[in-house]
């Protein structure tokens, strides 16, 4: 796979581009062609080709990937066959690396290099989940650039350019790393809001810590420690997003908008009133609150809320309703099922609720519908929505609608 990053006029230097060896660690996302001018001679280049790739999730769980470039000549006329190379790496905005004194930037020299040399560059996880940019610079070292400039050049010559690494793409058809989800949640707290307070002022970064804030019999529904941490939260958002095709970014953003708000902002997986309700003990339980015991449409045998989700998933939820509060795991698949199988038409066919999804209001009003059964609670839903939309960049996402 030839990515020619900058092809270069003059033919007194030397002048790399490199060819991206090809690897099963990334696939590129896309390409796009502009056109630069050295600052250092004055010469036109010919084109500027930014490549975007992104790490696939089989390479986001090794210790390390090596991506390896093979630098070639940008030009037919390039008549020096070594000169000096550098790269620099960027972060992600807002991120910094953990060494190098938490620069945004960090450069590494490579020395001396010829066409056909093997550059290799190792990203640890770390660098996979921070590492935006990398840029690569030259000076040659020729008579020819001595002769024409009278000395070493004083500056490096930007020639390469990829974006890369999970941060440099989106979210769609991908796992979320365990930082990731951390991000998003403390982003969506600091940016939603109650009594005029974010809601990261009432929870910090505390997760599903409030099942005991309930009616009193259901009180000791609580989830067990090792569900309360990230960790256990990334796992299970990434389980229920492959198994019911909730893959692309405007689908999770969708979801999670309207998981925030039935799990009062990732603080319970059970319904918090202390109320006695007219379905108990079949009250909100899950990540899509499942409510009400359900059953079974004639016509098509399809069924809805714990009846469905038991017929479906072989789990007794009707005798046993806590099997759904007291499991982050079946918290999650509930409502994976639900979203993908749970909602039925009044004819008996179901709605998979992937298919609703939109950028437009409109679209997200319809969802909450659905999910509700009327439009109620739509203004904290849409403050959830629209933040989730800015903290997914959705805009630079490779399937926005």
């Amino acid at each position: 796979m030839a990515i020619n990053f900058y092809d270069y006029v003059s033919k007194y230097d030397f002048v790399p581009f490199a060819e991206l060896l090809n690897s099963d660690d990334f696939k590129v996302l896309s390409k796009s062609k502009t056109s630069l001018i050295s600052t250092a001679l004055k010469d036109s280049y010919k084109e500027l080709s930014d490549t975007k790739i992104e790490f696939t999730p089989e390479s986001l769980k090794k210790e390390k990937v090596i991506l390896k470039f093979k630098l070639q000549k940008a030009h037919q006329y390039a008549s020096d066959p070594d000169g000096y190379l550098r790269y620099k790496l960027s972060t992600i905005k807002g991120h910094a690396f953990v060494t190098n004194h938490n620069k945004p930037e960090v450069e590494h020299d490579l020395g001396i290099k010829k066409y056909g040399d093997i550059v290799e560059i190792v990203f640890s996880k770390n660098l996979m989940d921070t590492v935006q940019f990398i840029d690569f610079y030259f000076k040659d070292n020729s008579e020819d650039w001595l002769d024409l400039k009278g000395s070493m050049p004083d500056k490096w010559e930007h020639c390469g350019r990829v974006s890369i690494g999970a941060g440099s793409a989106c979210y769609c058809n991908r796992d979320f790393t365990e930082e990731e989800i951390k991000k998003i949640v403390k982003e969506l707290r600091d940016n939603t809001f109650y009594n005029e307070k974010s809601i990261s002022y009432y929870h910090s970064d505390k997760l599903f810590h409030r099942n005991s804030q309930t009616k009193e019999e259901y009180k000791t529904e609580e989830l067990p420690i090792n569900d309360r941490s990230y960790k256990k939260l990334t796992e299970v958002l990434n389980a229920v997003f492959k198994k019911h095709h909730i893959d692309k970014c405007i689908n999770k953003v969708t979801f999670l908008a309207q998981m925030y708000i039935e799990t009062a902002y990732f603080t319970a997986t059970i319904e918090l009133t202390h109320q006695k309700k007219e379905y108990e003990p079949y009250r909100g339980r899950g990540f899509i609150q499942l409510t009400h015991k359900g059953n079974q449409d004639k016509r098509t045998l399809n069924a809805v809320s714990y009846l469905g989700y038991k017929l479906y998933s072989n789990i007794d939820v009707i005798t046993t309703p806590s099997k759904i509060s007291t499991s982050l795991e079946i918290s999650g698949d509930s409502a994976g099922w639900f979203w993908e199988k749970g909602v039925r038409k009044f004819d008996g066919s179901v709605i998979n609720l992937n298919t609703k999804c939109g950028k437009e209001e409109s679209e997200f009003r319809e969802v909450t519908r659905l999910i509700k059964g009327a439009a109620t609670e739509f203004g904290e839903r849409k403050e959830a929505f629209y933040a989730l939309l800015k903290i997914f960049n959705y805009e630079d996402c490779i399937n926005k609608k």
